[in-house]
This record gives structure tokens, C-alpha cells and sequence, in this order.
């Protein structure tokens, strides 16, 4: 592994949507972004605050974690449930699989933690509601300490 661009997010995002665009969700049927969305009934996942190193060894190769979040704004709960819900199950399914990858050997995966259930954080006065679903994810990375 070389230190080059950090790519675990667009990794993840990428991963996702190559699943989506193959038919693979029964309630995923439009891409996630990387973003917080101000439209309606887009999946989004952005970084959350607080990664940090776990553990690291004497060759220079250190454990992060990398926290994020997936949001959706909707005025359809069932469905904003339905999304996320399957999500979490995709994400914990790569702890099985590994096929998260580097394309610039920034790191390699290790495992992935659905660190919260999919839960309501915001509804606004037209009934509109934001779902989130906390995740973090473990990868390796050499010369990080």
C-alpha cells in the first residue's frame, strides 16, 4: 500500500452504486452521493467527525476508523426506513465479501460496523423527514503514525 489519495469514501459510494446500477437493491433504486442532499429522496453519505487510529505495529501500519453517515430527507418514512435499512445490510455484507477497495492502494479494508439503527433525526413543518445510519468503517493504512 502506497499513501496516495485517500479514497475509502468514494470507494464505498462507488461500490454502492455499481450494486444499484446492477438491480442488486429492492428499495435502493437511485445512487448515493456524496453529500448532504437539500432534494428530496436522495440517498446521501458524508464523513462524520472522530477518525482515529486503533492500533498500529512497529512497520509503520496503523488501523483507522473512518465514521459516516447516510441520510435521506423524504416525506415518506416506510420508504426512508426501507433504504437505509438495506443499506445496513449491504455494508455489513462487506464484512464477508472484503470487495471494498482501494483504486489508489490508500488502504485496505478490514471490517465495517452499522453503528447505530436507521433513526429520524429532523422533520420539518411540511412533514418532511430526515433518516440517518451511522457507520463506521476499519481499514488499514500504511505510514499513518
Amino acid at each position: 500500500m502506497k499513501n496516495s489519495k485517500f479514497d475509502l469514501q468514494t470507494a464505498l459510494v462507488n461500490l454502492i452504486n455499481k450494486y444499484e446500477k446492477e438491480g442488486f437493491f429492492e428499495y435502493i433504486k437511485k445512487p448515493i452521493f456524496i453529500q448532504f442532499l437539500d432534494k428530496d429522496d436522495q440517498l446521501g453519505l458524508v464523513a462524520s467527525p472522530g477518525a482515529h487510529i486503533t492500533d498500529a505495529d512497529f512497520s509503520g501500519v496503523a488501523k483507522w476508523v473512518y465514521n459516516y453517515v447516510a441520510t435521506i430527507k423524504t416525506k415518506n418514512r416506510a420508504d426512508a426506513y426501507n433504504q437505509l435499512n438495506e443499506l445496513s445490510e449491504f455494508l455489513q455484507r462487506l464484512n464477508k465479501t472484503k470487495e471494498l477497495a482501494s483504486q489508489t492502494d490508500s488502504f485496505k479494508f478490514d471490517s465495517i460496523s452499522v453503528s447505530s439503527d436507521v433513526h429520524e433525526i429532523q422533520e420539518d413543518l411540511q412533514g418532511t423527514v430526515t433518516y440517518q445510519l451511522d457507520v463506521a468503517v476499519f481499514v488499514y493504512r500504511n505510514g499513518e503514525f
